[in-house]
């Protein structure tokens, strides 16, 4: 195996795993890991964009994602982590290329051993292995109340669609894509500009997801509602009512205690969301 750039050896310290050939096994262990390691949150986003004059880019190049990752607990959402963390399977050695889906997410195609596996490091999905959805449409990735099926899609031949499940119910269907159409991540660049643009998605509420596989439960912040889901599908529920509640749960319960948060609110503040109103902790 060829010596790994120093962003690349970083990231893999911050996943707690080490090098491997490029084969199904170790796709699967970076997975895992990604999950467990790596939050879905879109703090930085909005730290980011709030530098954005200072620091030219939306998107931090993979060297500034890594470190960050360890001096602020940085994940991201779907454009910088699967980005990303397919820019570091290519450098472990895996072939692999983006797919869109819908027109808001992007996702990650592997080819190995003559097949394609789906990979998603950026929708707070448990995606803990890799999915053969080309052979396997009874596929299931599931976690507690949350279940993912990748299946054909019937109206649209060569298409698949991304379907998610919460407590047996559809929640969402409208994410479809095509596994021939591969896209790199330079194609994006319209698409990541409107994700920053006011009113945008992720920049209307705060929100963190983490998976705690050691202490088998699920962390959601939602603006300043806290859930914690166990996998015996137990629910706990907390509102939060300040910022130092937000920022001592990020610390106490997420164990990101780097994660600034408190800066995150007052983007949101700035941009006229209040996370604290009542009515905003239900609308996402």
């Amino acid at each position: 195996m060829m010596t790994l750039p120093y962003w690349a050896q970083r990231y893999l310290e911050r996943l707690g795993i080490e090098q491997e050939p490029p084969t199904l096994s170790f796709l699967e262990k970076v997975c895992r890991a990604h999950l467990n390691a790596v939050p879905f949150e879109n703090i930085s986003k909005l730290l980011y964009l709030r530098d954005f004059e200072k620091n030219g880019f939306h998107i931090p190049p993979i060297d500034v994602y890594v470190e960050n990752m360890f001096q602020f607990d940085y994940g991201g959402t779907c454009y910088t982590n699967n980005s990303h963390a397919l820019t570091l399977l290519k450098e472990l050695g895996f072939i692999g290329y983006h797919v869109q889906l819908g027109s808001s997410h992007i996702g990650i195609i592997i080819e190995l051993d003559g097949e394609r596996w789906y990979a998603d490091f950026g929708s707070a999905s448990p995606f803990f292995k890799p999915v053969n959805f080309e052979k396997d449409h009874d596929n299931l990735t599931a976690y507690d109340i949350e279940e993912i099926r990748i299946v054909p899609d019937p109206n649209q031949e060569g298409f698949y669609r991304f379907v998610r499940y919460r407590d047996g119910k559809v929640v969402k269907d409208d994410w479809d894509f095509k596994p021939d159409e591969g896209k790199e991540f330079g194609e994006f660049t319209e698409t990541v500009a409107q994700s920053n643009k006011p009113g945008a998605f992720f920049l209307t509420h705060l929100r963190c997801h983490h998976y705690q596989l050691e202490q088998n439960r699920t962390l959601s912040l939602i603006n300043n509602k806290l859930s914690i889901k166990y996998d015996d599908q137990r629910v706990e529920e907390v509102m939060l009512t300040t910022r130092e509640e937000v920022k001592e749960v990020m610390e106490k319960e997420f164990h990101l205690p780097n994660l600034p948060v408190k800066e995150a609110i007052d983007v949101l503040g700035e941009l006229g969301v209040d996370v604290f109103n009542r009515e905003n902790a239900t609308k996402v």
